[in-house]
């Protein structure tokens, strides 16, 4: 009775560990894709780490753990993430890799885990170069009328002995601007001048431009805000020569109304004229009382514009001519 029990406990017992290698062997294992993006930033790079977790079969696996570490080229962890996986089986992270930063190989160990399913582990390797450059703009800000046109130097300098073809490219423009950098493309050290033409459809308001620049594997970004102010009116070469035109014609034509009206006699008020012309053809009124008054009745007439001044002047001069005569007939006779 002893020995069938003892047989009966050794099969349970074979039993349960086969089952239990059964089980272990059809777990399903996890399998990770990663892949590697590098996007510029301001201060250097930045690092996106990307991909997928599945199961043996390819489908997608949701809500799996994925550890993230990177380690430098000395071996020096400089950043570490714990993600999960979408529905879509998806996962991502991000690190800065900041300008400056040590070349060589740098790690990323990734790891996959969730219960029911074999861990999955993956080593990727991206290198990074010391031979950088870098990007600044001559004004963080400008500002320019519609229609008008402004710049900026960008400045685009080597560090560690960069020597590549460096290109640039500017985006965030508003509609009807264009630009041009001369040159193109640069070797660092060196300057490009970014000329920026609006036009009178541009829409006011302020912008946030990006100068983009690529070369060597490397890209750097700059940044300037572009403020569109509403045109208004100004002088142009060819408004100012209308507006000298103009005021050369209204000139002329004043001073040609006025010689006319200078000259003109009045038809209503030629017969006190005519009275006073009179008075000189009868030479012999020379009585001094009456010359003065007809004098003073001549000043009178062109004080109220109703003689024009040749005629005055002439009348004048001949009362002014038998005044004189007058006087000295007067002195005469005192005598």
């Amino acid at each position: 009775m002893k020995k069938n029990d003892t047989a009966l406990c050794t099969l349970l017992l074979v039993l349960a560990f086969a089952c239990l290698v059964l089980h272990v062997s059809a777990a399903l294992s996890l399998y990770v894709s990663v892949w590697i993006v590098r996007e510029p930033a301001q201060t250097g790079e930045t690092i996106l780490i990307s991909g997928r977790v599945a199961d043996d079969s390819g489908s997608a696996v949701p809500n799996a753990q994925v550890s993230i570490q990177v380690n430098d080229p000395v071996g020096t962890s400089i950043h570490i993430a714990l993600v999960y996986s979408g529905l879509d089986g998806g996962y991502s992270d991000r690190f800065p890799l900041l300008s400056g930063s040590p070349s060589g190989n740098y790690t990323i160990y990734i790891t996959v885990s969730k219960p029911g399913y074999n861990d999955a582990r993956e080593m990727f390797l991206f290198v990074n170069s010391a031979r950088d450059f870098s990007i600044s703009v001559s004004h963080s800000s400008i500002s320019v009328g519609q229609g008008e046109s402004t710049s900026l130097t960008i400045t685009v300098t080597s560090t560690s002995e960069f020597d590549s073809p460096v290109s640039l490219s500017l985006t965030g423009a508003p509609s009807g601007v264009s630009h041009i950098f001369v040159p193109n493309m640069i070797v660092p050290t060196g300057s490009v001048n970014l000329t920026i033409n609006t036009s009178t459809s541009t829409p006011p308001g302020s912008y946030n431009l990006t100068i983009a620049a690529s070369g060597g594997g490397k890209t750097h970004l700059a940044s300037a805000t572009l403020t569109v102010t509403e045109r208004g009116f100004s002088f142009s070469s060819t408004t100012i020569g209308i507006v000298i035109v103009i005021f050369v014609v209204a000139i002329s034509l004043g001073a040609f109304w006025m010689r006319r009206r200078s000259t003109k006699l009045p038809k209503k008020l030629s017969a006190e004229v005519q009275e006073l012309l009179a008075q000189i053809e009868a030479k012999g009124d020379r009585d001094y009382v009456a010359v003065a008054r007809a004098l003073a009745r001549l000043e009178e007439l062109r004080a109220m514009e109703k003689v024009d001044e040749e005629t005055y002047q002439k009348v004048k001069r001949e009362y002014e001519k038998r005044l004189g005569v007058s006087e000295r007939e007067g002195k005469e006779s005192d005598s």
